[in-house]
């Protein structure tokens, strides 16, 4: 079966980040940006949210359309450029449900960079995020903790703000968890990303997010 994929537009550049304390302890504030050029995510069932650099150098929000059912059997996606590709179900095949992106897809699909595409447009890594990394999700006293196995020594800010913001919309529609990076070399404090002008998520989103479950992901607590 053939089918094309969706075009989105990169988000554009966004307002300088910030830091800044609120009321959970030893948890910063992540900010990631401005006006966005689209009011509504795609749904979730459909899409990475993933974190990369403008140009400027600013933290940006990438909604990146997932091929239809085979993120769960290697965390493929649908290029944003038009190009059209094959299900490999044959014309009688049957399409599968759209399964939302666990989050160690997701990262992985971050770390493995942008596409030619979102090259294209500017977009890029910091030059301290890891090319690759296994991660396990936990959530422990509503605090999501992302570990990866790597070191968090040497790791520069906006590699961290890539990863903090990348999983926290993985694991929640509107990215409202703080979550604690943990490293084979320790773990750093948790921090929240604020992204109040990343556009909302579609309705079937916006009642009661729930954060992924997978084999290496543990669900958040209920309210």
């Amino acid at each position: 079966m053939r089918r094309t994929a969706r075009t989105l537009a990169t988000l554009a550049a966004l307002l300088p980040l910030a830091g800044c304390g609120i009321g959970i302890p030893e948890t910063d504030v992540i900010e990631a940006g401005g006006p966005a050029t689209i009011d509504v995510l795609p749904a979730r069932d459909f899409r990475m949210l993933l974190f990369f650099l403008s140009p400027d150098g600013m933290l940006t929000p990438v909604p990146r359309v997932v091929d239809d059912g085979s993120a769960r059997a290697g965390g493929g996606f649908r290029e944003p450029d038009g190009t059209e590709e094959d299900s490999g179900a044959g014309d009688g095949g049957s399409v599968p449900l759209p399964v939302r992106p666990p989050t160690d897809k997701t990262v992985a699909a971050l770390l493995a960079g942008p596409t030619a595409t979102e090259r294209g447009a500017g977009l890029s890594n910091a030059p301290s995020l890891p090319k690759e990394a296994r991660l396990t999700v936990t959530v422990s006293g509503g605090v999501i903790e992302a570990g990866i196995d790597a070191p968090l020594d040497g790791m520069g800010d906006l590699a961290a703000r890539q990863l903090v913001c990348t999983v926290a919309y993985a694991e929640d529609a509107w990215g409202r968890p703080p979550v604690r990076l943990i490293g084979t070399d320790g773990a750093r404090p948790s921090a929240t990303c604020d992204a109040s002008s990343v556009p909302a998520p579609e309705e079937s989103d916006a009642d009661r997010p729930v954060p992924t479950a997978g084999a290496a992901t543990s669900p958040a607590p209920g309210p």
